[in-house]
């Protein structure tokens, strides 16, 4: 099971949820990364890939989503939290702590990121999305694909 909420807050900030339905993750999410496309396109791409990364930066220090779908419709993930940005080679990738672990379909995790889109289009919109992010457009074209 997993489970994730992505609030856009403002002016570049965003907060995020992660759980496996034991135990869940709060934390903040920063727009030095466009971590809502790499959530939509981990969702198109787990179909056909066994493995991808979703980087969620904060400042300083950033959490990773790590997927690996280990059959036709299984994931297993694990959040990782690095202390600065590996995602920008400022750590090395073995130097982290795994807060969070667990599995789930790849239906269920396709949902979640689509029902995510969802509500960030009903709630803001395109025009509102890009105001509040600053650096990153709403992903439209992944949206699409994913309704």
């Amino acid at each position: 099971m997993i489970e994730i909420t992505y609030k856009i807050i403002d002016g570049g900030w965003a907060n995020a949820k992660i759980g496996n339905g034991r135990k869940q993750k709060k934390f903040a999410v920063s727009y030095l990364n466009d971590s809502l496309k790499e959530l939509a396109e981990s969702a198109i791409e787990i179909r056909s890939k066994d493995f991808k990364t979703v980087v969620f930066m904060e400042e300083p220090g950033e959490h990773v989503l790590i997927l690996h779908r280990n059959d036709q419709n299984k994931i297993d993930y694990e959040l990782r939290w690095y202390a600065d940005w590996w995602s920008w080679n400022l750590i090395e990738e073995g130097n982290f702590k795994t807060v969070l672990k667990g599995e789930t379909t790849v239906p269920k995790y396709i949902n979640q990121v689509r029902n995510i889109l969802q509500e960030l289009m009903t709630a803001l919109g395109p025009e509102a999305y890009r105001k509040k992010w600053i650096e990153h457009d709403f992903p439209i074209e992944e949206y699409e694909k994913l309704k």
